[in-house]
């Protein structure tokens, strides 16, 4: 239901009169959940393609939303995001949160986003419409 929900976003804003508006999107899709102070953007990664995972602090999503707002790579993009030290694959990061681990793993999908500042961070980010 969620994948389906993010589609049906898309296709809305693939209207003609939203983007001749100017109108976009951001979907972020936060790891696991924490009640942790906020680390900050030299602390996170993002990702597209929902191949990689991890946790970050509430206080983090809500920054990278309050970020997204002011970023031109955010505007119809949707990515992953995550503390950079708890980053597993999709497959293994269910065990990883719950142990609270932090060894990040060795696989990279070649579309992780990292920076140290909000701007750099969001840096890399590809249009869902590329």
């Amino acid at each position: 239901a969620k994948i389906q929900g993010e589609d049906a976003v898309r296709e809305l804003y693939r209207d003609s009169s939203l983007v001749n508006k100017g109108l976009g999107y951001t979907v972020v899709r936060p790891g696991g959940l924490t009640t942790e102070p906020a680390l900050g953007p030299a602390f996170l990664e993002l990702n597209q393609g929902d191949d990689k995972s991890g946790r970050l602090s509430r206080a983090d999503v809500a920054g990278i939303c309050i970020a997204c707002l002011e970023s031109e790579s955010a505007f119809d993009a949707t990515f992953e995001c995550y503390e950079l030290n708890t980053a597993k694959g999709v497959n293994n990061v269910g065990l990883s949160n719950i142990l609270r681990s932090t060894d990040p793993t060795s696989y990279k999908s070649g579309r992780e986003c990292t920076g140290e500042t909000w701007d750099a961070l969001f840096g890399g980010l590809e249009s869902d419409f590329v």
